[in-house]
């Protein structure tokens, strides 16, 4: 191979083979995991590998599922037991290079910095430690390849339990014109769409198209989706201890029922705010973009932007998401409501204030904070809480708010 080796893992259907690993007697069965701890009105995070084989994906809604498979067990996500299983596969990665970057929940690039090592032994390596400290149910799927877009299409051919090398450019475009052009990270379904418009259904005639005719339609994508044709691939395995700080802290909420009453609905919107600026506090973080957009019964979205002083505080968010949802709405019933802080910067350094009650309120925010780290979450709460339905935090998929605990 060349001189740059790189890994890609990947935990196969990661949730459900967690929770068959903890309960077996969900073992060979078709299981769905739900995204959060509900099940009624939202998708699967993950199908089991006997779901998937009954055409049953990640992302598919509930009632979907239940259609194609009315024998399918569902499972409500426990994202403290995937958290804490994560963290045993990335201690696991962690002793073969320091070159391990997370990319998401289940699945990182381990870049290999000795040359003498020998990849598929470590690879082998790799999988036989997962099932030993992880469970004899979990499996992972690997590609070895000169990069990071290899490497994770690789890990992709051959599911569950694959291992695929690919050794370089050439073996790279030979798998390339066998495939799908949305089988490749990085080609969505927006951009294959365009992609066909031009008259481009495969790798091959991507190959044909020239590089000036891929910017003038992509701009700079362009340039990555000519390098993709060809297996190249300039990205660098970042490590993880390196990962910049998030850029936008946000939770968005499905409704148990759909709902045209403004007063339900500015309670869970100030539930939801409460929560992005107890993560903000948190973080020692302070916001001043915020973002909110809904999602109407008749799954029409929209959504707006709107400028606040730096903050870290949940009426402050709430107050500025209040005033969007009340332009953009058209009375119609919701089934989702979502908000986000963006253009971040820390909380230190900043400017001290003097005046009495802004003393007085940081003291008081100080101590709810401490209560409901120490007891759960909305322990301590505004009045006007009381009767709103349960509402947690979930782990991130991406890990972008809770990394730091891996």
């Amino acid at each position: 191979m060349n001189t740059k080796i790189i890994l890609h893992i990947d935990l196969n259907s990661y949730f459900a083979t967690i929770e068959q690993q903890a309960n077996p007697r969900l073992r060979g069965k078709p299981i769905g995991v739900t995204g959060g701890d509900r099940l009624e009105r939202t998708v699967l995070g993950t199908a089991s590998i006997e779901a998937k084989k009954l055409g049953i994906k990640t992302g598919t809604p509930i009632w979907q599922a239940l259609k194609l498979c009315p024998q399918l067990i569902l499972v409500k996500g426990d994202s403290d037991k995937y958290l804490s299983c994560t963290k045993i596969f990335i201690n696991i990665l962690k002793d073969y290079s320091p070159n391990l970057e997370i990319f998401s929940i289940d699945e990182a690039f381990l870049e290999l910095t000795d040359p003498k090592l020998d990849p598929i032994k470590i690879a082998r390596e790799i999988k036989s430690r997962i099932k030993k400290e992880l469970g004899e149910w979990v499996t992972c799927s690997i590609g070895i390849s000169y990069n990071k877009l290899m490497a994770k299409l690789g890990s992709d051919l051959y599911k569950p339990n694959g291992l695929v090398v690919i050794k370089d450019e050439t073996a790279a475009q030979w798998i390339l014109n066998r495939v799908k052009l949305d089988d490749v990270c990085g080609i969505g379904h927006a951009i294959k769409h365009r992609l066909y418009q031009m008259g481009v259904r495969d790798f091959p005639s991507l190959r044909r198209v020239p590089l000036e005719s891929l910017t003038a339609s992509f701009k700079s994508y362009g340039l990555v989706l000519y390098n993709m044709a060809r297996g190249i691939d300039h990205n660098l395995v970042n490590p993880f201890y390196e990962k910049a700080e998030v850029k936008s802290i946000g939770h968005q909420h499905t409704l148990s029922f759909n709902t045209d009453d403004p007063e339900k609905i500015r309670q869970i919107l100030l539930k939801l705010t409460e929560l992005i600026a107890r993560r903000l506090r948190a973080k020692q973080l302070i916001g001043k973009t915020v973002s909110f957009w809904l999602r109407s019964a008749d799954f029409l979205s929209c959504g707006q932007q709107s400028t606040i002083h730096f903050s870290d505080g949940g009426l402050d968010i709430f107050n500025a998401a209040w005033k969007i949802f009340m332009e953009i709405w058209d009375r119609k019933p919701l089934r989702l409501v979502a908000v986000t802080v963006s253009n971040l910067k820390p909380l230190y350094p900043t400017n001290l204030t003097l005046l009495p009650n802004d003393l007085k309120q940081q003291k008081i925010t100080r101590s709810i904070d401490r209560i409901n780290d120490k007891y759960g979450e909305f322990m301590l709460k505004r009045a006007v809480l009381l009767k709103v339905q349960p509402m947690s935090r979930k782990a991130n998929p991406y890990l972008s708010d809770r990394r730091f605990k891996i």
